[in-house]
């Protein structure tokens, strides 16, 4: 019998393609962990990912998301991805109206991973990142074959990257207010020189002490806790300095009569080691004198 081997070739390729197209899948099944619970939440997770990506034949997405579980089942560290960086993630670029949406989101996953979400809710934290990277690997391919018409799948994933990442977010402390005979402390957020509406009253009652009780300097002292470098410390601190003295000035008191001065991190209200995120340290000192 002639075989007609241009049909059978034909007939093969797709048999050569499926068995070529996401090989990660089977080397990721069942792999023995070796990391913490959060690592093993994130194996997990990715492994998930990789299995409903291989079932829709996404095949470099599904490979993607095994390399990632791979990773996480020997300890390794596993950054989520980098919108629009096409060696972050499979290609494919997200939408200018959802890149700045994706990428604070992932600035505010970071920010709670450093403080210690990983290690306190270690499942939660896991389900974050998996669902941030299902969100950017979901949203690259919009608009193109492969997902043209399965927008929800980037909607779920975000609504519960956004849950999940309300979670393992810790509310940041009331800052402390605290006022001194002579003195006022004024407060801000960590890495910031903002001035917060709390901040702003009690700058108020310096100004009003100041021009009702005779006194004839002002001096403002900066300071930074421990959480950034020397240098960077000494420069917040100047910038807070700076603030609270514009705000005296805004309010009537003649710059003139204001002494603007920081010391950066070198005279911490709480003593703490390098590194430390205090919010007692995170201060302007007000200091009125006659």
């Amino acid at each position: 019998m002639k075989l007609n081997m241009k049909a059978a070739i034909v007939a093969a390729i797709p048999l050569l393609l499926t068995a070529c197209a996401g090989i990660e899948l089977g080397e990721t099944r069942g792999l023995p962990q070796t990391g913490n619970a959060f690592d093993q939440a994130l194996y997990a997770g990715y492994l998930a990912r990789a299995e409903h990506e291989y079932g829709y034949g996404n095949y470099s997405s599904s490979d993607a998301f095994a390399r990632k579980a791979q990773a996480a089942a020997a300890g390794n560290s596993v950054e989520p991805f980098v919108p629009n960086d096409e060696g972050s993630h499979p290609p494919g670029l997200v939408p200018e109206g959802e890149l700045f949406a994706m990428t604070s989101g992932r600035e505010k996953l970071m920010r709670a991973f450093s403080d210690g979400a990983t290690n306190r809710l270690p499942a939660d934290a896991a389900t974050a990142q998996v669902n941030y990277d299902c969100w950017v690997e979901e949203q690259s391919y919009i608009g193109d074959w492969a997902e043209a018409s399965q927008p929800e799948h980037a909607k779920e994933c975000r609504d519960a990257f956004e849950a999940a990442l309300e979670r393992i977010t810790v509310a940041p402390a009331p800052a402390p207010v605290a006022v001194l005979p002579g003195s006022i402390i004024v407060f801000f957020d960590w890495d910031s020189a903002v001035l917060t509406e709390t901040a702003r009253n009690l700058i108020r009652e310096g100004a009003r002490l100041f021009k009702t009780g005779n006194m004839n300097t002002i001096t403002t002292v900066g300071h930074a806790d421990k959480s950034g470098t020397v240098a960077y410390n000494n420069e917040l601190s100047a910038e807070r300095s700076a603030n609270v003295a514009s705000e005296l000035s805004r309010l009537g008191v003649p710059s003139d009569d204001v002494d603007v001065t920081w010391r950066g991190e070198a005279d911490p209200l709480v003593p703490t080691a390098d590194g430390v995120r205090e919010p007692q340290n995170r201060r302007v000192e007000v200091l009125l004198q006659k």
